[in-house]
């Protein structure tokens, strides 16, 4: 019999489940009272995808020594795997009651609060799990990540350090170090494991992505724009890897005059000539004087792509628009006895400016219109607005003709060159007496009424903006110079400007 299990066994180190399985059932017929043997049998089930058949051996072991910690743990472990919450904390509970120091059990628990995002809580059994079994891989991996999302990027470095001591060979690991380093400036080090894993996968365009990234920190920029191209081009053109090439060589063209920019930008409009990132961003950087309109495509790209961290990016930039803006409001209504409005916040994204303006709307008054669906999911979320609208800005206003009391642009016309045919939609859509309270950014570089910088968005003329409103019927009321934002090193400025119509 010791040689059936010891051939069961082996089948089992071999990943040979089904035989390994096969042989346990038959030790089984033996020794039915075995609790190691139900064990084994579980633990095949599971590895040959059978869930079910796992958990029912798993509680035979349990029923036949009910202080079978491991057993308790199994189970937590499969119930987790198979998203029964409650089972999994029953069990893990279970196992933790029978022996505090069960690591498995730990680790389940710290799951657990992680996916109800109560770090707080995951962290002190996972560390628990960690005290125990010093490089319990589960546990380290999401200490890891849970200091990370802390922005602790010194503790998170700590225990990546003693990750990759313990599984030097795991991607998944050097993939989380490689961040970490580039989040701490260890920019040599990051680029030894992203190189180590490059080589192992060679298709893998983030890799190549992150890579280019480094090599622009280190200003190695040809290394850089080499390895951002091989990630849109290994992508097969993915949309995610175009926003992050047009950011890549905008970036470079801003730090390194001298950098070999233009000829990936022709490159770029050349082989992808129709995809909209690439086509408004290879525009902006060869200076087309063409352009008089950002394309609905590539803005709808662009903040579909960053929606989920849209919020965190602006607050980096000391984004003031919103600030500012409410200040512009409440400047107004000292002066002004301001009724409660119906509003609209055109390309509204997450809600940033809905949560001053909805004081000033009356009973469903507050409206918002974005074109990107995942800023619009965001902005639901914050349940400031009584309508959201998926819909093209211009297209939405020439549908609602005086209909609002005030609207709303933070930021939006940064994305439209001519802004003729906005004021017109824009004073159609107003009430008598309506206002619009905008920003717009200053063009410092030229004389022109509008500009496309290199970063793809306009900048406009401050007299163009003036001419422009009073031609189509506003009167301004106010046009105040700030500071709108940071970028890179650089300040952008431009107006918070509020019009009245006539």
């Amino acid at each position: 019999m010791k040689d059936i299990e010891k051939k069961a066994t082996v089948y089992y180190q071999e990943k040979n489940y089904a035989a390994a399985l096969r042989t346990f059932l038959q030790l089984l017929t033996i020794y039915p009272k075995r609790e190691d043997l139900l064990i084994c049998i579980a633990n095949c089930y599971d590895g040959l995808q059978q869930k079910e058949e796992a958990v029912e051996y798993y509680q035979r072991a349990l029923k036949i020594n009910k202080k079978s910690d491991i057993s308790a743990a199994n189970l937590s472990i499969i119930y987790y795997e198979m998203q029964n919450y409650a089972q999994a904390k029953k069990y893990a509970a279970k196992a933790l009651k029978l022996n505090s120091k069960n690591t498995a059990a730990l680790s389940v628990m710290g799951n657990l609060y992680y996916t109800k995002k109560n770090n707080e809580k995951a962290l002190k059994f996972y560390l628990q799990a960690l005290d125990v079994t010093r490089d319990y891989y589960t546990a380290l991996i999401n200490t890891i990540t849970i200091y990370m999302e802390r922005k602790d990027y010194t503790t998170a470095y700590f225990y990546a350090k003693r990750a990759i001591q313990s599984y030097p060979d795991s991607a998944e690991i050097k993939n989380l170090l490689a961040n970490i380093c580039m989040e701490k400036g260890f920019y040599d080090e990051a680029i030894v494991l992203l190189a180590s894993l490059y080589k192992q996968h060679p298709e893998d365009f983030w890799l190549c992505n992150m890579l280019s990234q480094v090599f622009q920190q280190k200003k190695q920029y040809d290394q850089a724009l080499e390895m951002g191209w091989r990630a849109v081009v290994l992508s097969k053109g993915n949309n995610d890897q175009q926003i992050n090439f047009g950011y890549l060589l905008y970036e470079i063209a801003v730090e390194s005059p001298t950098a070999d920019v233009l000829s990936y930008v022709r490159r770029w409009q050349e082989e992808y000539p129709e995809n909209p990132i690439a086509k408004h961003m290879s525009s902006a950087m060869l200076n087309v004087d063409h352009v008089s309109q950002i394309s609905n495509g590539y803005v709808q790209n662009i903040f579909n792509a960053f929606a989920d961290d849209f919020e965190e990016v602006l607050g980096d930039l000391d984004y003031a628009v919103p600030s500012q803006m409410e200040m512009a409001l409440e400047v107004l209504s000292q002066n002004v006895k301001l009724k409660k409005m119906k509003i609209l916040d055109v390309g509204c994204g997450t809600g940033l400016c809905g949560v001053y303006l909805k004081k000033y709307a009356k009973f469903k008054g507050l409206d918002g219109v974005d074109i990107s669906e995942k800023m619009l999911a965001i902005a639901k979320s914050k349940k400031i607005y009584n309508h959201l609208y998926n819909q093209d800005l211009c297209k939405f206003l020439s549908e609602h003709q005086n209909s609002y009391d005030l609207i709303n642009a933070a930021d939006v016309f940064t994305y439209f060159g001519e802004l003729g045919g906005v004021f017109v939609l824009l004073y159609e859509s107003l009430k008598p007496e309506g206002r619009v309270l905008f920003s717009i950014s200053e063009n410092s570089y030229n004389n022109e009424d509008y500009f496309l910088h290199l970063s793809g968005r306009f900048l406009h003329n401050r007299k163009y903006v003036e001419e422009g409103l009073e031609k189509r019927g506003f009167m301004i009321e106010k046009i105040n110079r700030i500071k709108l934002r940071n970028e890179g090193e650089k300040e952008v400025w431009g107006w918070i400007v509020m019009a009245k119509k006539i």
